[in-house]
């Protein structure tokens, strides 16, 4: 009678077909190609099937004019054999145990052996770490990867909010080209001016990095929100001051995130500073002091001012207050309005002694995925 093989597999009542396949990776059981692997050549067993039903490589290995095709043994130098069998495992099983120590080794194996399916995993597992906090440092990281969902979920991030990444530590040590896509954005919430100063810190701190090239694609481009004008009547005595802070509360449902405001210029002076506050309710949230250059000495323009993005949450009260040094008048409105479908900021009334600082525009869009506590 015939000695069945050893083959180390369990059909007992809790066992299924799925563990019984993750019993055969390097198991030599009705192994028909052994793997040398490493620098310590450990002897991995394997079964073509399981690998020609993975990956076209295996595929072209062993059914094509390669040595491979003809020999029960085959070497693979360029692998570690924790990395190997980790991806065995997975062709096996389609299970995989991913960390931030191995997802390179295990990227480049997937490369290596055409694992399309392993590699939209190993998207997935970075893309998932994507936080405010991380982006940056993931959007460098993934040069290396080069995975286009990670590129978006982080570049999604930057330019909707793009003066906290400007200040945030990890911005300096980015790598050239991580740069390179951010100043090449066709939308972003900042303006070309802070797009320049942002360069200027990040080639202070990588001078071995010419950033001439990087200059060119600081260009005109649109801003990743919308120009929610402010529309009123201008009081007829014009720039009285000191104005009343502009209060505004949200009254539709949906959070609101504004990134910059157009503030009325009318000076002599070749600079103005603006110092912009907002609170909510009688908390400070948003501080800014901002250089102006005068366009006109002669007339009122509007200075477009970015600033980190401050979400106005429902029913809350918000409070902008607008200081000009040198002293200036200021623009005062009487009933400031907004008009939009769905974004609904209510502005009270104000006596007849006291009117609110007049602003043009408000730079925002609807952001119904943002929480605030």
């Amino acid at each position: 009678m015939d000695t069945i093989p050893s083959r180390d597999l369990s059909y007992g009542t809790h066992d299924t077909i799925c563990s019984r396949q993750e019993s055969m990776v390097d198991n030599q059981f009705c192994s028909d190609v052994t793997f040398i692997v490493g620098t310590s050549k450990q002897r991995i067993y394997a079964h073509k099937l399981y690998l020609v039903m993975a990956s076209e490589y295996f595929y072209v290995m062993f059914f094509s004019s390669f040595l491979e095709a003809e020999r029960r043994e085959v070497y693979l130098e360029d692998v570690e054999p924790d990395v190997f069998l980790a991806v065995l495992r997975y062709i096996y099983t389609q299970q995989v145990d991913i960390t931030n120590d191995n997802l390179r080794d295990i990227f480049d194996c997937s490369q290596r052996y055409m694992l399309t399916e392993l590699m939209q995993l190993l998207s997935r597992f970075l893309q998932e770490q994507v936080e405010p906090e991380s982006a940056l440092a993931i959007f460098s990281k993934n040069r290396y990867f080069a995975f286009t969902a990670v590129d978006e979920s982080c570049l999604r991030l930057i330019r909707n909010n793009p003066l906290y990444y400007f200040n945030h530590e990890d911005f300096t040590t980015i790598d050239r080209e991580s740069l390179s896509m951010i100043l090449g954005s066709k939308q972003i919430n900042c303006t070309e001016d802070q797009l320049c100063s942002a360069l200027e810190i990040w080639e202070a701190a990588n001078r071995d990095n010419d950033a001439c090239e990087l200059r060119t694609l600081v260009k005109e481009r649109s801003y990743d929100c919308l120009k929610l004008l402010v529309f009123g009547q201008s009081m007829s005595d014009g720039f009285m001051g000191p104005p009343e802070d502009l209060k505004m509360t949200l009254m539709s449902e949906t959070p609101v995130s504004v990134y910059g405001l157009g503030v009325y210029i009318s000076s002599k002076a070749d600079v103005v500073s603006v110092e912009l506050k907002i609170y909510e309710e009688e908390l400070e949230i948003s501080s800014d002091v901002f250089e102006c250059p005068n366009k006109s000495v002669t007339t009122v323009h509007v200075a477009d001012l970015f600033f980190e993005e401050v979400v106005l949450v429902p029913r809350k009260t918000y409070r902008i207050s607008i200081k000009m040094s040198p002293p200036c008048k200021q623009l005062l409105l009487r009933d400031p309005r907004v008009f939009h479908d769905t974004i609904k900021l209510a502005i009270p009334c104000y006596s007849n002694e006291r009117k609110p600082v007049g602003i043009a525009h408000l730079y925002c869009k609807e952001t119904p995925d943002m929480k605030k506590d």
